[in-house]
């Protein structure tokens, strides 16, 4: 079963209700002031994470931004939470992860929550209005899956998604090239020389 679009879909900055869900009270104040500057309508802020859910429930917004790492919920478990088929006008309200920390493993827990995107931070407020104008533009639809809404074809992007090595030189392999600039280098200087 599939819904025609996120509850953002075609809006314009003016008109659009943000939702900025982060226990650290700053965090709140520089995200409140980014959107502001990009000429967002109306910017709502929560520290807590479950009285962001409880509020959202009877004051939906048209998007969610919060963080990855909360208490009592991380972002993954607040959207999931958003996701529930029972969750009303909620479940179609796209959401942005932040994170400054976006691993591989973040990611994919996030998405496969049903976000639409992870936010890396540091962000710009220049970065931010690009994310809001495609999330804007984004006609993917949301499929139920079980009891739980998730962006459409999230699961098949991500599962074609390809680890990357991990580069870990081998030190017990003797390298000329390696070796060749260490008996180059300048003598060290006695310790007191250097200071």
């Amino acid at each position: 079963m599939r819904m025609s679009y996120h509850r953002a879909f075609g809006l314009h900055l003016e008109d659009l209700v943000v939702a900025v869900i982060d226990n650290r009270r700053p965090m709140l104040s520089v995200m409140r002031a980014m959107l502001a500057a990009i000429g967002v309508g109306r910017i709502e802020t929560f520290e807590s994470p479950t009285e962001a859910l409880q509020s959202m429930q009877t004051d939906t917004p048209d998007l969610v931004i919060a963080a990855a790492s909360m208490q009592p919920l991380s972002g993954a478990a607040l959207v999931r939470a958003m996701r529930d088929a029972l969750a009303g006008p909620l479940c179609f309200v796209p959401a942005m992860v932040m994170s400054a920390h976006a691993k591989p493993s973040l990611v994919d827990e996030v998405l496969r929550a049903g976000a639409h995107q992870v936010l890396v931070l540091p962000t710009s407020a220049s970065t931010l209005y690009r994310r809001l104008d495609w999330l804007l533009n984004d006609d993917r639809p949301f499929e139920l899956k079980g009891e739980h809404y998730v962006v459409a074809g999230m699961e098949e992007r991500l599962a074609l998604s390809i680890q990357r090595p991990v580069y870990a030189p081998d030190v017990t392999v003797f390298s000329p090239l390696v070796e060749a600039p260490l008996l180059e280098a300048e003598p060290e200087l006695p310790r007191a020389a250097r200071n």
